[in-house]
């Protein structure tokens, strides 16, 4: 990944904190990612991933007469300067945990579960029993359904994140058997330190429902 110090010109003159969790976990259960930086832009390395979304320059060309769209395809970054590293997929999905484990919902009773079922939680757009029956009918939605194997292959899968001109942003390598929720969380959290604090993003994903589920539930972009 490119060296952010070339952005030094583009970020407000604030200082850098910690993030810091009001549980009482130790330091290597906080969030691996820091606050991100205030920015007045995107990042230098997200303007030249793709300037059609971020604001930046496209590379120039011998022929003047080329339009924006043919000259973005033009850039090429080598691919193992998007890879997530491992460490910090392996401290996002512990941190995680963390989490799940200070907030565990109360054990509901069949008529308490029965009275609930269309019920909506916080800030969510569909009831409980939509979600449910599409936790139980997507292999993806289960972190816990095994979909390759491990025995055979260290590496299981890639999880890319696009911008919305299908231009690779960042890649986190999958070792675990299920799709769990901390390689796209991370993804995400990479994404944030890229961009302005004050920022709409919009995300598309198979499962997204699912996830904002959790986060929801569990605070894991709070």
């Amino acid at each position: 990944m490119e060296n952010e110090e070339s952005d030094s010109d583009n970020l407000v003159s604030v200082g850098t904190k910690q993030r810091h969790d009001e549980r009482d976990v130790d330091e290597a259960e906080q969030n691996p990612f820091t606050d991100p930086l205030a920015r007045v832009r995107p990042s230098d390395y997200l303007r030249s991933r793709c300037p059609l979304c971020f604001g930046g320059e496209f590379p120039q060309e011998s022929d003047g007469n080329k339009s924006a769209t043919d000259r973005r395809g033009t850039l090429l970054v080598h691919i193992h300067a998007v890879f997530l590293p491992e460490q910090g997929l392996d401290a996002m999905e512990k941190y995680m945990d963390v989490l799940r484990a200070h907030k565990l919902p109360p054990k509901k009773t069949k008529t308490t579960q029965d009275n609930e079922e269309d019920h909506i939680e916080g800030g969510l757009c569909v009831p409980n029993s939509v979600l449910d029956g599409c936790e139980s009918g997507f292999t993806a939605s289960d972190e816990r359904r095994a979909k390759a194997s491990t025995q055979f292959f260290d590496d299981t899968a890639l999880m890319a994140l696009l911008c919305h001109h299908d231009i690779v942003l960042f890649l986190a390598n999958m070792c675990s058997t299920g799709e769990k929720q901390h390689y796209v969380i991370s993804l995400i959290e990479m994404l944030f330190q890229h961009l302005l604090l004050k920022c709409r993003l919009g995300i598309l994903y198979d499962i997204g429902c699912q996830v904002e589920r959790s986060c929801v539930k569990w605070g894991f972009l709070d």
